[in-house]
């Protein structure tokens, strides 16, 4: 089991010195990039990112409890989980099934069933559905008062109204025919996550509107804090424009920053890297923004949201890396431990 799981981090930071050595001109220009923001913004930008873990790791806190959980870790482990889980996301393109494995390995350790886990995953995955469609209604009621003249981020809000709800379809398909199950028969994804060599069957409930009905509150709570997440980004790239000079309004950088997430659903690369910054830029300059300004805030905020969370996200996997393996979970040493 150990042996398993060093191979597995000793493969995580090989991806991560190959994505380095490849885009090393372009992490050196962002690096470059921070002269040019004032330090006291970038300090706010900085705690701005933070801020995203930390909310993330109360979502994951309220779904816990939905799910009726017992043992259910700390709101500072969910935090370090979450950065964890971005950095598998950020260097394996896998549309965020990396990041959910990892999360199905962590929850796992805490004696979570399976069923409550791939329940929450699913929970979580349409709650965030449900924000970015909530933000896209709100900027196209508003389109004309910020973007008379945009039309590259109004096509590209309109395909987003389209694209969410038909993912959310897609996820509850998936979970009615119990599709997960055969995925979980594959036997590198087995060892991925779990050492026994045969998996039991899933009794995964496929009634996910009664679940809904029964824990409105709840899912209020993570929905709110999911909305959040997603503001803590845009006040990250709102004190990084302040931080050059630049006084843009708000509801521009939302726009920009829900397109470009849009945009960047597509899977091609780790992150989405040349697809997110390209994409960033170019929806800035069509909402009016200068190009060298647009440049300057898109490299610095990928800065600090995409390569920073990678050497973090490692050091603190291998840290959960050396804990786990030293405790057997069968008698519940993680959960006492929170």
């Amino acid at each position: 089991m150990k042996n398993r799981s060093w191979l597995l981090f000793s493969f995580f930071l090989l991806l991560l010195i190959i994505l380095v050595i490849f885009y090393f001109k372009e992490i050196k220009k962002e690096l470059f990039l921070l002269t040019d923001v004032q330090p006291f913004w970038l300090l706010a930008a900085l705690s701005g990112q933070l801020l995203t873990y930390l909310l993330t790791g109360m979502e994951y806190q309220y779904l816990l409890k939905m799910c009726k959980a017992t043992g259910i870790p700390g709101l500072n482990e969910l935090s370090k989980a979450a950065v964890i889980s971005l950095c598998f996301n950020q260097t394996v393109p896998s549309a965020g099934i990396s990041g959910n494995l990892f999360y199905f390995r962590f929850l796992e350790r805490y004696k979570i069933s399976r069923e409550k886990i791939f329940s929450l995953i699913i929970q979580e995955l349409l709650i965030y559905y449900a924000c970015m469609e909530s933000f896209i209604i709100v900027l196209l009621c508003l389109y004309p008062i910020f973007a008379n003249s945009s039309l590259p981020i109004k096509t590209t809000l309109i395909c987003g109204l389209a694209v969410y709800p038909a993912l959310a379809f897609f996820i509850v398909i998936l979970k009615k025919k119990h599709l997960y199950q055969k995925v979980l028969r594959i036997k590198w994804v087995r060892k991925l996550f779990k050492q026994k060599q045969t998996t039991p069957q899933l009794q995964v409930n496929t009634e996910i509107w009664k679940t809904i009905k029964k824990n409105k509150m709840m899912i209020a709570k993570a929905y709110l804090v999911k909305l959040l997440v997603t503001l803590a980004d845009v006040i990250t790239l709102l004190t990084i424009f302040w931080g050059i000079g630049s006084s843009i309004s708000p509801i521009i950088i939302l726009a920009a920053y829900i397109g470009t997430n849009i945009i960047s659903l597509l899977p091609f690369s780790p992150g989405a890297l040349v697809l997110y910054e390209s994409s960033m830029t170019y929806l800035f300059v069509s909402l009016g923004i200068p190009i060298s300004q647009a440049v300057i805030t898109t490299l610095v905020f990928r800065l600090l949201s995409f390569w920073l969370p990678i050497p973090a996200g490692i050091f603190l996997y291998k840290k959960w890396l050396s804990f786990s393996t030293s405790h057997d979970p069968d008698h519940g040493t993680l959960a006492e431990t929170n």
